[in-house]
């Protein structure tokens, strides 16, 4: 019987290490939530509003029913917005208080917020939380259909009339999907026939040409799937159409192993995986993008990707030294970040940029129609089987 007693003694530690309480988060700038789904499914990670780039989840980790909590990302923000107005040589950037984050945030209340209200300690509220379905999730033999939820967190900020509403969703089985959303007041003109598009005011009933802009949203996402250990890897994948191979598309991987500038390949269906030393992962599928940006002072900006050893300076594509008064080691561009650099023993960060352009119309006065720019990053590995497939 005394000879059963370590085992049974290994195996109540391996049961307990399983239900035990996850530790307490090191939120060192932030607040410490979560989000616990019916199926056991659980989100937790430190929320920020940054004084420079508004809504930021730090230290997120990610349980699958009947898992163990894993870290995945140790930060997920903006990293640069472009505005783009036609009529100017230049575009604005809005990474930067009173722009996006400081006094640009808006208070929230119920009336935008049908969730719940998050102060992060401060006095006023100007983050919200919300659970949507997200409709079927899983679906095994003949049994009915699981339907999964999204736990979203969204800020507000106010540029110059135009709303920004950044926005992260974090899905029951796993997915992460950033997005931002512009809506707000257009009250940019021009004379111009060939850098605006003509609308009827509905205010004075005069013909105007409202000045189209672009917009170019870029998000920084610091990998750490295997906790605080430096070796994750990113991954290309193309599917090229081989016409000799009677129309054949073989699947290429490629490791991109030093800091590098990406674009996308729709002919190739490329995309990109982030993966540990086990094999568990995120892929960034780019299917959602659909234009092109340039920038004649910036170059990074005409890239879709770029990918980068983690430097805690390195947090936003403020602009190019040659082209602007940068004296703060922290500061750059991604011109800067991109050098040529190991990705060897250093946690991989992905800069992800997505464009739209905004053509005014008639229908976007008094208030512009809402305009979503998102993608999502899907996860694949983390456990052996389903594990929704017996949590009902």
């Amino acid at each position: 019987m005394h000879s059963l007693k370590p085992i049974f003694c290994l195996l109540c530690l391996c049961v307990f290490s399983l239900i035990a309480p996850a530790h307490a988060l090191d939120c060192q700038n932030g607040t410490e939530l979560s989000h616990s789904f019916d199926s056991g499914a659980n989100w937790r990670f430190c929320a920020v509003l940054d004084d420079d780039h508004a809504l930021e989840l730090q230290e997120l980790h990610y349980q699958a029913p009947g898992d163990i909590s894993r870290k995945v990302l140790q930060h997920l923000h903006l990293g640069q917005i472009m505005l783009h107005e036609h009529d100017e040589t230049s575009a604005t950037s809005l990474i930067g208080s009173n722009k996006l984050g400081g006094s640009a945030l808006k208070t929230l209340t119920s009336s935008v917020c049908d969730g719940e209200l998050q102060t992060l300690g401060q006095p006023d509220a100007k983050l919200c939380s919300t659970v949507r379905p997200t409709g079927l999730m899983a679906k095994y033999s003949m049994r009915p259909g699981l339907q999964g939820e999204q736990y979203r967190l969204f800020s507000v900020s106010a540029y110059q009339g135009l709303t920004l509403q950044v926005m992260i969703g974090l899905s029951e089985d796993g997915r992460i999907a950033p997005s931002v959303t512009l809506s707000g007041r257009a009250t940019s003109t021009t004379n111009n026939a060939l850098l605006g598009d003509a609308f009827t005011n509905p205010i004075n009933n005069q013909r105007e040409y409202g000045t189209r802009a672009t917009l170019l949203y870029t998000w920084r996402m610091v990998f750490a799937m295997n906790g605080d250990q430096k070796d994750d890897i990113v991954e290309e994948f193309n599917f090229e159409l081989l016409s000799a191979q009677n129309g054949r598309r073989p699947m290429t991987v490629t490791p991109l192993s030093t800091e590098t500038f990406r674009n996308i390949n729709r002919d190739a269906f490329r995309g990109w995986r982030i993966k540990d030393s086990d094999g568990r992962g995120y892929y960034l599928d780019p299917q959602k993008s659909g234009y092109s940006y340039t920038d004649r002072q910036n170059n990074w900006a005409q890239f879709d990707l770029a990918v980068t050893a983690f430097n805690p300076c390195e947090r936003h594509s403020i602009g190019n030294r040659q082209h602007t008064n940068v004296n703060n080691d922290c500061e750059g561009s991604l011109d800067d970040f991109v050098d040529g650099a190991s990705m060897v023993d250093s946690k991989p960060v992905l800069w992800y940029s997505l464009s739209r352009v905004h053509r005014p119309s008639s229908e976007d006065y008094p208030v512009i129609a809402s305009m979503v720019s998102e993608f999502e990053l899907i996860p694949f590995d983390w456990t052996p089987t389903s594990p929704f497939e017996v949590v009902r």
